[in-house]
């Protein structure tokens, strides 16, 4: 939908996205003209050109005010010289459509920006850059995947786009705690971060595609990132070390996490918890570093990681997320005053985002920010113990040493700040 803008009286508005669309086709004629020199090809448009097909689209909408008749004919003019450059470059051989194509993406680019939707124009003129750049590894990626790599990335793409949005997003059982949506999107997050982890081993080397998936990982869910590794590890020959750092950095930004949280909800209690974070935090850095210097010897190593991705082992952890959802509510309602422990150790078991958010904005309204900072502490360290002992049932021996040492460090300096700052009686 445009918005529409008085371009006379206030320029400033039109000429903000006339500029955008420019620098975005900029951006996508640079790319073009880099891979024409670099592969002696007929240049249809390059860094001059695209920039105009972007305006031309941007200006249109601007004028007119909507994406009507007036940009479709532009977009048809386009596509009239886009047709004309591949006849002429397919009589030298050169048959290819991908310059002509980003030739009409581009046109439509400007046209996003010209009516207004910034931010929608510059991820699409982005991604057609990328996308054009990352050729040779686009291309090489399906090459070599195997039928199973194959079967698993369609199997993924039926999880997440298909069954998810048909299952019903309302709850079901006790209290109503069992969510279908949420339990199978529990399942799409573990599979989809182990495909992650898959992508990036492939695109980097193994080392550092593990830690990308371990950082990136971390900031949506450092268990599932654990239960995705430790069920990759158990398929590999080697490399479960390296592994375990990817799952050790993922629960090291799962505390600047829950660093943010509290202080955007309740500043006050992240002044009690900093030190119980900045002492969980060390730990894990330490044994990560420990754990880098030795694996050092067998950088060059394959992990061995053939499948994207264990289904069944994702299910397996989704049944078990909902068990401890119906304990934690159970807790909740029963536990009288005791009720803020035990429901913080039993939800950090899954999850400390939503006792995190919980507790702090509870403490926001009355509850003593000594209080708050002991119940996520709490969360914390059984999230940790939970990771831990998930990566001991079911990761491979190289990761289930790697992540022992790294969580079982991280908690024992936890557990001595909770005691040293007074936290376990909310002082």
């Amino acid at each position: 939908m445009s918005h529409t803008i008085d371009f006379i009286a206030h320029p400033d508005a039109a000429l903000l996205r006339l500029l955008v669309a420019g620098l975005l086709g900029g951006l996508i004629g640079m790319e073009r003209e880099r891979a024409a020199h670099a592969n002696g090809e007929r240049m249809f448009a390059g860094v001059r050109t695209f920039p105009l097909f972007a305006l031309l689209g941007a200006s249109l909408t601007v004028v007119t005010g909507e994406i009507g008749m007036a940009v479709v004919a532009g977009f048809l003019a386009v596509a009239a010289l886009a047709v004309v450059a591949y006849w002429r470059t397919s009589e030298h051989n050169e048959v290819g459509t991908t310059t002509e194509s980003a030739a009409l993406a581009t046109y439509w680019t400007g046209a996003i920006a010209g009516s207004g939707a910034l931010v929608l124009a510059a991820a699409l003129g982005i991604t057609i850059a990328v996308l054009l750049a990352s050729k040779e590894r686009l291309e090489a990626f399906p090459q070599a995947m195997s039928r199973e790599e194959l079967r698993a990335t369609l199997t993924l793409a039926v999880i997440a786009a298909v069954i998810l949005p048909l299952l019903p997003d309302t709850g079901y059982g006790p209290w109503g705690v069992w969510n279908p949506r949420s339990l199978w999107f529990v399942v799409v997050l573990v599979c989809g971060l182990s495909f992650a982890a898959f992508i990036a081993i492939r695109f980097w080397s193994a080392q550092q595609g593990i830690f990308v998936t371990g950082v990136l990982g971390g900031l949506a869910s450092s268990t599932a990132v654990t239960v995705s590794l430790a069920s990759q590890s158990r398929a590999m020959s080697s490399g479960g070390e390296r592994l375990s750092i990817g799952a050790g950095l993922a629960s090291t930004v799962m505390l600047v996490r829950v660093a943010v949280l509290t202080a955007v909800v309740n500043p006050a209690v992240l002044a009690r918890l900093a030190p119980f974070l900045g002492a969980v935090a060390a730990g894990s850095i330490i044994a990560i570093a420990f754990l880098l210097r030795r694996s050092a010897q067998s950088a060059q190593q394959e992990t061995g990681l053939t499948n994207p991705f264990q289904l069944r082992e994702a299910i397996r952890f989704a049944v078990i997320f909902g068990l401890v959802l119906f304990v934690v509510e159970a807790a909740r309602r029963y536990a009288g005053r005791w009720g803020i422990i035990a429901a913080s150790a039993l939800a950090g078991l899954v999850d400390v985002d939503a006792i995190t958010l919980s507790l702090s904005s509870v403490s926001a309204l009355g509850l003593p920010p000594e209080t708050a900072a002991g119940g996520i502490a709490i969360a914390v360290l059984a999230n940790t113990a939970a990771k831990a002992s998930y990566a001991a049932w079911r990761g491979g021996r190289g990761f289930r040493t790697g992540v022992l040492t790294i969580l079982g460090t991280g908690f024992v300096a936890g557990a001595i700040a909770i005691i040293a700052s007074g936290l376990e009686h909310g002082r």
